[in-house]
């Protein structure tokens, strides 16, 4: 399992709720794309559109579609049911392979306020610097 992609900032910006790992529908196009490393995870949303969950604006600036996910229906409802609640929203976490698969790793998340994002950071040097001392 090797990470292709990550959103380094999801984690940063966003309160984790809970985590799926969804399949990907792909054209051949993008896979050789997601492959070659030149699609980022960063700023990734998941809709449910055309009664599906999609994965909106994935590929490079020149070539961009909508990608559905693949997901045991109650996952899908589940992630259906809290995207329509006020402030919650699904991000794309990351790309990997498992196996000759590709899948994505999507998150349910709440967005976190400004003291919420100093807190982390001053956790995050803590223990940095607690690490550094134990050296």
């Amino acid at each position: 399992m090797a990470v292709i992609s990550l959103n380094k900032k999801a984690r940063f910006d966003y309160e984790i709720l809970e985590t799926f790992q969804a399949g990907l529908s792909l054209s051949g196009y993008m896979v050789k794309q997601i492959r070659q490393k030149k699609v980022h995870a960063l700023g990734l949303f998941v809709v449910w559109q055309n009664n599906q969950l999609e994965i909106i604006h994935v590929g490079t600036e020149a070539h961009r579609e909508n990608v559905p996910l693949l997901l045991k229906e109650r996952e899908v409802n589940k992630i259906r049911e809290q995207i329509r609640i006020q402030g919650i929203s699904c991000v794309v976490l990351n790309f990997k392979t498992v196996g000759r698969w590709l899948k994505a790793e999507v998150a349910i998340v709440k967005g976190k306020n400004k003291s919420d994002k100093r807190r982390t950071l001053k956790e995050k040097a803590i223990t940095r610097d607690m690490a550094r001392e134990g050296l």
